[in-house]
């Protein structure tokens, strides 16, 4: 891809960071939201359905991180 100016470039940057940090955002809640399924689950509470929120935001968070890095180039 190329780009003819710098505000594109910036413009892009700005999209690849916030991606990032949203996705960065979501691993940090999802983890223990996760880890806290799987004891809730082994526990009396309601352990698989927040086993099942916390993987989902883990997966995306990490996904999300993960293609902000590639598109950075």
């Amino acid at each position: 891809m190329q780009f003819r100016s710098w505000r594109n470039r910036a413009a892009l940057h700005r999209w690849v960071t916030s991606e990032r940090r949203l996705g960065r955002g979501l691993v940090a809640v999802g983890l223990p939201t996760t880890v806290a399924g799987v004891a809730m689950y082994l526990l009396p509470g309601p352990g698989f359905p927040l086993l099942v929120l916390g993987m989902s935001l883990l997966v995306t968070g990490l996904v999300m991180a993960v293609a902000g890095k590639d598109s950075d180039r």
